[in-house]
């Protein structure tokens, strides 16, 4: 239940927070992180799966309660971030028991497995995630709202 009620009360509650801010003459943005679980079907990932689906439609309802208010709400959806273990994410407890499991260290496992499961053989870093989001929130993607942007190097295709 962690995933599903930490994550997604914190996303709740912020977004709430921050819209009352937002939005008016000068336009606001939202952006939102969900994993790639809302559209995998892999044992032992289930509140993470369960979290990632929440945060993909909490995203398009606040972004039909927002608009009207010149909010833009855009999920960022990545796949694993190749380099987010040793940034100190979450994700490396995360991978440790599954990648164990496979006789591999978390690294081995992104830079294998999970990375030659993409279309393009590689993992999202968080520079490009960082990139992106610098992007969905400027002006220049104005006209987006409500949708997902794909990071997932083609292990999802929408």
């Amino acid at each position: 239940m962690r995933p599903v009620d930490g994550f997604l009360r914190t996303l709740f509650i912020t977004s709430k927070a921050v819209a009352r801010h937002m939005g008016g003459e000068r336009p606001g943005v939202i952006l939102t992180l969900p994993e790639p679980g809302s559209k995998l079907a892999v044992g032992g990932i289930l509140g993470h799966s369960v979290s990632a689906a929440g945060k993909e439609a909490f995203s398009r309802v606040l972004a039909a309660e927002l608009a009207p208010h010149n909010i833009r709400v855009i999920c960022i959806r990545p796949h694993a971030v190749v380099d987010a273990p040793a940034a100190g994410s979450y994700t490396k407890d995360l991978f440790k028991p599954i990648a164990a499991a496979a006789g591999q260290s978390v690294q081995e496992m992104l830079d294998g497995g999970m990375a030659q499961g993409t279309l393009l053989k590689r993992l999202p870093t968080l520079s490009e995630i960082a990139e992106t989001a610098a992007f969905l929130a400027s002006d220049r993607s104005g006209v987006m709202t409500g949708t997902v942007a794909n990071l997932s190097a083609g292990a999802l295709v929408d």
